[in-house]
Formats: C-alpha cells, structure tokens, sequence
C-alpha cells in the first residue's frame, strides 16, 4: 500500500470514527472489498435506470446526482464532497432502477465497494453495526429532515444561505445553474440573490 492509498483509507477509518468506534479487524474486513481509482470529470458513475451496484466514498474531488425530465430540465439532487458516501442508496437497497444518475463533476479519486458484500461485512460485526446505525440516523434521518423544512419553510435567499454554511466553498467550484438546480430556484434568481449580498 502506498502513501496515496493509506491517506484515503485513513480518511475513510476517521468517516467511519466519528459515528461509533471500529475495531481495526473490523475495519480491515472492510478494506478487503474497496477499491481506490481516479474519476474524470465528465464520467458518470451510475447512470438513470441502471441499478447501482457499488457504494462510493469520495477521497477527493465532487459527485453529484441529478435527473432530466422529458423537457431536458436537470434537477440536481445532492452534491457529494471529499468525506462523504454517494450513490443511489434506494436502487442497491432494493436491487431497482435508479431514478437518477451520479457524474463526477470535479475529477478525484473514490473508493468503491459492493454494497451487498459491505453489508455483510456491516452485520457480522457488532462495532460496524453500531456505527452504521449511526449513520443512517444523522444522514438520513437528522439531515434529510433538515433539508425538508428548509424547502417548506425558508425563502430563496434563506435556503441560499443554508446551503454556504454547508457547502462554504462550492460556489466557486461547480457551476451556478446546478447550485440554482439545487435550491429549486432558477440561474436569475441565484443572481439576483448573489448581487444583492
């Protein structure tokens, strides 16, 4: 293992850490399956309809998922950044067509792994069980309620200012129309929005 790759897996030990604490067994049963490898910007990682097979952990660089309609009208669902799991958690779930794509939208590298053969390496150890919980109860339960009532409750410009204090540096690194695509507002209104700061 080289320098490169035991920065990303100590990356990934701390993700992992910071729910609930792993064993390094445990998490050695989970290095076995991953694989570390560059994305290209461009590259589409898991595409609308093809049920998604492997569950990412971005090292570096963005992911996103985002749908078109029949109109051609992207709509963008999440941003995925270095620290952070991406894929269609509902397709691998439930073995079904994904009901939208994920593209890497800033090259970097991942990790990947099975999604079935991870969660079974999740259920044979009471340590990564403890911290699976964990998960699934802050990112989506506590975050996805979060972003709920931001769309229910906040205007344009409240949802903007929510969406810096958890993405501070993104404006400068994606294009505008995806973080307008984001906050269900159009580019104008991002712009107007932007000026008026």
């Amino acid at each position: 293992m080289n320098y490169i790759e035991e920065k990303y897996i100590e990356l990934y030990s701390d993700y992992i850490n910071s729910f609930s604490p792993v064993s390094q067994e445990s998490l050695e049963q989970l290095l076995s399956l991953m694989k570390i490898r560059d994305v290209d910007k461009g590259e589409t990682l898991v595409f609308k309809g093809q049920v998604a097979r492997n569950i990412l952990f971005v090292c570096e660089g963005i992911l996103i998922s985002q749908w078109m309609d029949d109109k051609a009208n992207v709509y963008v669902k999440n941003f995925f950044l270095k620290g952070f799991y991406a894929g269609s958690t509902v397709s691998m779930l439930k073995s079904l067509p994904s009901h939208f794509g994920v593209e890497c939208i800033e090259a970097g590298k991942i990790i990947e792994m099975d999604y079935h053969k991870y969660k079974e390496v999740i259920f044979k150890n009471e340590d990564l069980k403890s911290y699976y919980i964990k998960h699934i109860e802050q990112n989506w339960i506590v975050e996805n309620e979060k972003r709920q009532i931001s769309f229910a409750a906040q205007d344009a410009k409240e949802r903007y200012f929510t969406f810096l204090d958890e993405y501070p540096d993104l404006p400068d690194r994606v294009p505008q129309w995806q973080i307008a695509s984001y906050l269900g507002i159009t580019p104008t209104q991002l712009s107007r929005i932007r000026r008026d700061l």
